[in-house]
């Protein structure tokens, strides 16, 4: 709507005055459109937000209608990745500032495109710039929408996503490639086929989109094809259930997961996760950072089978602050040693600060030794109220000392003996610390 100057007035931004008798002047003379269009853009700004029909009964709906925030707000028209705005009025451009709120019709896959109908569509990214992650949009919620001159800017993201934590209704799959895959697909499938469809690349990628999820009761599969791939943390979720991790169970050194200057090849938190079918190695600086295979900090728990240690330089296996690792019944391999570092020692497993290092007690794991690896500290070491269960039908040899235990420490053998523990030298045990 346009302004519209007096009736005879030829300044398009001429004022109105008022009639005075008393000096012998005329008031203006209002046009049609004056009086017309501004209600008209009154009544039909209420019309568009749909809350009520316009009527004088109520002189607030013009305020009632810019309050209700409807002019931006509408379900979605389009498809996964592909969403579609109808706003009423229509909007015939995309404009800086311009906000959209939409309920989302079906859950993102990865990268995604926003139209207002029937404008053609545009990218969406985070807030940081990056393209949009599986999840990120949940079906039934409604996502907030900002234009930056190029492109949408999808507002609210965390670490569960943009709606929040996510309730599986049924089992989940993913599958990890470290040779045909790609961090921007959405891992629902082994093969690659129309993006996203495919593998993801990495271990972490997986562990990502797993972290999104309360379990609600039923399990993540994560199944990972042959190849080398770096560290991962494995992801903490809520929820009863189990992730499980799947890497080559008759040749675990078939999934390598190799580390290079970082605490761990392998972190844990939660206590839903494990792993079945991997070899890990650590070929870091020990002056830069721990170096461990497997590392447990807090209160957390991992399970493990079929699994093969290769060299590392901080310990094989380390548990501080109430963690737990738990060996499962399966061969388990060593084929290297670990000299220790500055920040964590030379051991197949540490255990302190009331952690637990659990093997079964009434019926034996395996564990296959090849190469009489070196341990530099010993090939257990246990204080602090850590606690080893360590029952196991051993073939081959280690190197190095035996065991470490003080200040009230515990390594039950179920009464093994003093070599009972692999090693070429005796074990110690010191300060309360107890070897059974």
């Amino acid at each position: 709507m346009k302004y519209h100057q007096p009736y005879g007035i030829t300044d398009p931004n001429g004022s109105y005055v008022n009639g005075d008798p008393s000096v012998g002047r005329a008031g203006s003379i209002p046009p049609a459109e004056s009086i017309e269009f501004p209600q008209r853009e009154i009544v039909n700004l209420i019309t568009d937000v749909n809350i009520a029909d316009p009527t004088d009964a109520d002189l607030h709906q013009l305020a009632k209608a810019i309050q209700s925030s409807r002019l931006n707000y509408s379900a979605d028209y389009g498809t996964a990745n592909a969403y579609v705005a109808h706003l009423s009025p229509a909007a015939d451009d995309y404009f800086t500032g311009m906000v959209c709120r939409l309920k989302v019709g079906a859950t993102n896959a990865g990268d995604s495109t926003l139209a207002l109908y029937p404008l053609s569509p545009k990218h969406v990214v985070r807030p940081d710039g990056t393209n949009l992650q599986q999840y990120d949009l949940i079906a039934g919620q409604i996502a907030t929408f900002v234009y930056d001159g190029a492109q949408w800017v999808l507002t609210g993201i965390n670490a569960a996503g943009s709606g929040g934590p996510i309730y599986l209704t049924a089992p989940r799959t993913y599958y990890v490639n470290a040779n045909t895959g790609d961090d921007n697909f959405d891992g629902s499938q082994a093969a690659v086929g129309t993006s996203p469809k495919g593998p993801f690349r990495t271990l972490q990628k997986a562990s990502n989109a797993v972290a999104k999820f309360n379990l609600n009761g039923y399990n993540v599969d994560v199944y990972v094809a042959d190849g080398t791939y770096g560290p991962v943390q494995l992801p903490q979720v809520a929820g009863q259930g189990s992730v499980l991790w799947h890497g080559n169970s008759a040749t675990p050194a078939n999934c390598l997961i190799a580390a290079n200057q970082t605490n761990a090849a392998v972190g844990f938190a939660g206590i839903a996760n494990y792993m079945n079918g991997f070899k890990v190695t650590h070929t870091g600086v020990g002056s830069v950072s721990e170096c461990n295979g497997i590392y447990g900090n807090g209160p957390h728990s991992l399970s493990i089978d079929n699994m093969e240690w290769g060299a590392t330089v901080g310990a094989q296996n380390r548990l501080v602050n109430g963690a737990q690792l738990r060996f499962g019944l399966s061969a388990f391999k060593i084929s290297g040693g670990t000299p220790g570092g500055p920040y964590s020692p030379g051991c197949f497993i540490e255990c302190s600060q009331a952690s637990k290092a659990d093997c079964p007690i009434s019926v034996h794991m395996t564990l296959n030794i090849t190469g009489a690896p070196n341990y530099g500290t010993a090939f257990i070491r246990c204080f602090d109220v850590g606690v080893v269960d360590w029952v196991a039908d051993v073939t081959g040899a280690a190197t190095g000392p035996r065991y470490y235990v003080a200040t009230n420490g515990i390594i039950n053998t179920g009464g093994g003996g003093a070599s009972y523990v692999p090693g070429s030298t005796p074990g110690t045990a010191l300060s309360g610390g107890q070897y059974v």
